[in-house]
C-alpha cells in the first residue's frame, strides 16, 4: 500500500538527462526538500499517486511528451504545485511555455535557462521553502554590521478637506538585501531577530534610515512626508526604547509628531503593563501611535480602550473581501464608526483596487495603503511617487 505524502517541502524534478535529476535532487535535499525525479508522463503520474509536490521543476525538452504535454497533465492532476520550467532553447521558447501555463492557470513561477547555475537555483529553493527558513546568529549580526537590512517605503493616502486624496506619509518596511537570495521580507529573519538583542539595532536602524530620507525629501523636493515604522513586539518591554527613538528623532531634525509608531495587539498582550508604560510615554514624547492588523486579536477592543492610540489600521483581511462579501463591509463599516467615536483615524490596508478604493472613500475612512495607492519602493521613487497621487470622487 502506498503512504501518501502531504505537499509542505516537496520537490519533482521532471528532467531525461539523470545527471541533472542528481544534481537538483542534491541541492534540494540539502536545503531540506524531499524529492522526487521522473522522466516523462508515466513516472510523473505514478509520483502522483503518493507525492504532491509543493514545486515542480520541469524541462521542456522531453523526448515522449513534451514540457507543454506535461504542463496540461499538471493542470488536471495537480494544479497547485507552483511551476519552474527549465531549457536550452532560449529565452522566446521559455517566455511562449511560461505563457501557455499561465493561461492554463498553473502557478508558474518563471524560467532557469541550461546549463543551470546553483546561484539560480538556491534562490528557487530558498523562495519556495515552505516554513521558517534556517537562519544563524552569526549570519543575522554579520548582516547587520556590513549594512544588507534597508528601509523599503509604501506611501499612504491621506482624505485631504475638499474630498481629494494625496499621499502625506509613508510606512517604511525593513528588507534584508541578501547577497544570495536577494530581497528578503521580516518573516524571514524578524522571528529569530526578535530573540536576539539584535532587535534594538534593527528598530533604531529602521528609525535612522527612515529619518535620514525624509530629511532628504524635504531638502531637495520642499517634500515634508510623516513616518510610520513597526515596533516588534519584544519591543514593548524595553523600558529604554521610547528615549532613545527620540534622541534619534531629534539628532537628524525631525520632530516626533511626524512618526508614527505601529504596534500589534499581539505585542501589546505580551505584557500589558509594561506595554501601557512604553506607549504611554511614547504618546508623551509626542510620537503618534498606530494598532496594526486591528480585529485579528480576540481582546482588541479592551486594548483600543485603554491604550493612548490615535490610529487604528483595519487588516488586509477584511479590506481584501470589500467588494464581494457583505459581512466584511459589514466589518469595516463598524470598524471606522467605532475608531471615530474614539476620536482615532482610520487606515485601511491591504487596498488593490479602484473599487475598493472607492468603497473605502463612502465609508468615511481617512487614510489607505496598498498596491492600488503604490507597492513598497526605494526612497529614490518616493518624491516621484508622492507628488504624483491624485484622487477626486467623480
Amino acid at each position: 500500500m502506498n503512504m501518501h505524502v502531504e505537499a509542505g517541502n516537496n520537490l519533482v524534478v521532471i528532467d531525461d538527462e539523470p545527471l541533472i535529476c542528481e544534481f537538483i535532487s542534491d541541492v534540494a535535499g540539502s536545503y531540506g526538500f524531499e524529492v522526487r525525479s521522473c522522466c516523462g508522463l508515466g513516472p510523473l503520474s505514478q509520483a502522483l499517486t503518493d507525492f504532491e509536490p509543493s514545486l515542480v521543476l520541469l524541462d521542456l525538452n522531453m523526448p515522449v511528451h513534451d514540457g507543454v504535454e506535461v504542463l496540461r497533465f499538471l493542470r488536471t492532476e495537480h494544479p497547485d504545485s507552483a511551476v519552474m520550467l527549465m531549457s536550452g532553447e532560449g529565452g522566446r521558447v521559455l517566455e511562449s511555455a511560461l505563457r501557455f501555463g499561465q493561461d492554463l492557470g498553473l502557478n508558474m513561477l518563471g524560467y532557469l535557462e541550461k546549463p543551470l547555475e546553483l546561484e539560480s537555483l538556491e534562490t528557487i529553493l530558498y523562495q519556495n521553502w515552505r516554513g521558517h527558513w534556517l537562519i544563524s546568529e552569526e549570519e543575522l549580526r554579520l548582516a547587520l554590521d556590513q549594512g544588507e537590512f534597508l528601509a523599503l517605503f509604501q506611501p499612504r493616502a491621506h482624505r485631504e478637506a475638499d474630498g481629494s486624496w494625496r499621499v502625506r506619509d509613508v510606512e517604511a518596511l525593513i528588507r534584508w538585501q541578501h547577497p544570495r537570495f536577494g530581497l528578503l521580507t521580516p518573516e524571514h529573519f524578524i522571528p529569530l531577530a526578535e530573540e536576539l538583542p539584535m532587535i534594538s539595532e534593527m528598530t533604531d536602524l529602521m528609525l535612522q534610515q527612515s529619518v535620514d530620507h525624509a530629511t532628504r525629501w524635504l531638502d531637495a523636493h520642499g517634500m515634508e512626508l510623516g513616518l510610520s515604522i513597526n515596533l516588534p513586539t519584544t519591543q514593548l518591554c524595553d523600558s529604554g526604547l521610547p528615549d532613545r527613538l527620540l534622541a534619534i528623532a531629534r539628532r537628524r531634525g525631525v520632530d516626533a509628531s511626524r512618526i508614527t509608531l505601529e504596534v500589534t495587539e499581539r505585542g501589546t498582550m505580551r505584557d500589558t503593563a509594561a506595554a501601557a508604560e512604553i506607549l504611554t510615554r511614547c504618546r508623551l514624547k509626542q510620537f503618534n501611535l498606530a494598532m496594526d492588523d486591528f480585529g485579528t486579536g480576540c481582546s482588541s477592543l479592551t486594548h483600543l480602550a485603554q491604550l493612548p492610540f490615535n490610529e487604528l489600521k483595519i487588516d488586509k483581511s477584511f479590506v481584501a473581501g470589500l467588494e464581494t462579501r457583505s459581512s466584511d463591509r459589514v466589518i469595516v463599516r463598524s470598524c471606522i464608526a467605532l475608531a471615530h467615536s474614539l476620536g482615532l483615524k482610520v487606515c485601511a490596508e491591504g487596498v488593490e483596487s479602484a473599487a475598493t478604493f472607492q468603497l473605502l472613500d463612502r465609508m468615511g475612512c481617512d487614510t489607505m495603503q496598498g498596491f492600488w495607492v503604490s507597492p513598497a519602493v526605494r526612497a529614490a521613487d518616493i518624491p516621484n511617487l508622492a507628488s504624483n497621487f491624485r484622487y477626486q470622487r467623480l
